[in-house]
């Protein structure tokens, strides 16, 4: 392989790959998850209204979110870990955009938990607190309750939720055009030799003792993302 050719992934070694098969064998297996989460969440309305029904009540939700969270971080850590390898594999960012939509669609259906808990009066909640079925939760309901100045309603925490996607979309925008599309060029190193400029790459040019290799790495690079951004920006 030459030195001026980013390598694909089909170019690296497989001793030089993540091992995902500690979380999931294969894709088949991780579909199996997501359909357990999908088919799983919507059972969390059946605490709606009871939250702070009893100490009892309110483990019993703790509960049943943890058992949610251990396997959405399974199946997100594959899935981004698979995105991480090649941000240009349309099957990975499909399996992250069918990811978004479920959280979004689980975070909607949940978002009356917290104020739910927040509802608590003091004097209820520190029966809560002291009831033994309740221990091993404390530090996490000590830090919802400290944020109860900030909770929003029920309504509008759900429509929080609805927003996640779009108003994290300009970020996953950006990200896939420069870490995909945006082509940044070469470079001519200390010893002459040519080497392809990336969004990787930039940053061990920046650690290069040679300060005209870094004044060309930060100027080229600059230069291109406002050269490509510069038909995105409104008319004055």
């Amino acid at each position: 392989m030459g030195e001026n050719k980013i390598p694909t992934r089909t170019d690296i070694p497989d001793s030089d790959k993540w091992d995902l098969t500690a979380l999931f064998v294969d894709v088949s297996k991780w579909n199996e998850g997501v359909a357990w989460i999908t088919r799983t969440y919507p059972k969390i309305t059946e605490w709606k209204g009871r939250v702070g029904e009893s100490a009892q009540s309110l483990a019993e939700v703790l509960e049943f979110q943890k058992q949610l969270d251990l396997k959405i971080e399974r199946v997100y850590h594959f899935a981004s870990l698979q995105l991480a390898e090649d941000s240009a594999n349309n099957d990975y960012l499909s399996r992250i955009g069918q990811l978004q939509n479920l959280m979004t669609r689980l975070a909607e259906t949940s978002a009356f938990v917290v104020p739910e808990i927040q509802a608590i009066d003091d004097v209820r909640w520190q029966q809560f607190i002291s009831d033994p079925v309740l221990n091993d939760w404390k530090i996490a309901l000590h830090k919802i309750r400290r944020m109860r100045p900030h909770i929003l309603s029920e309504r509008e925490e759900r429509l929080l939720a609805l927003g996640a996607v779009a108003l994290d979309g300009y970020d996953d925008a950006f990200s896939q055009l420069t870490n995909v599309d945006m082509k940044f060029g070469a470079l001519v190193d200390v010893d002459g030799r040519e080497k392809p400029l990336t969004q990787s790459t930039y940053s061990s040019f920046l650690l290069k003792r040679d300060r005209g290799l870094r004044e060309r790495n930060s100027t080229t690079n600059s230069r291109i993302i406002g050269l490509l951004l510069r038909p995105l920006s409104p008319t004055p």
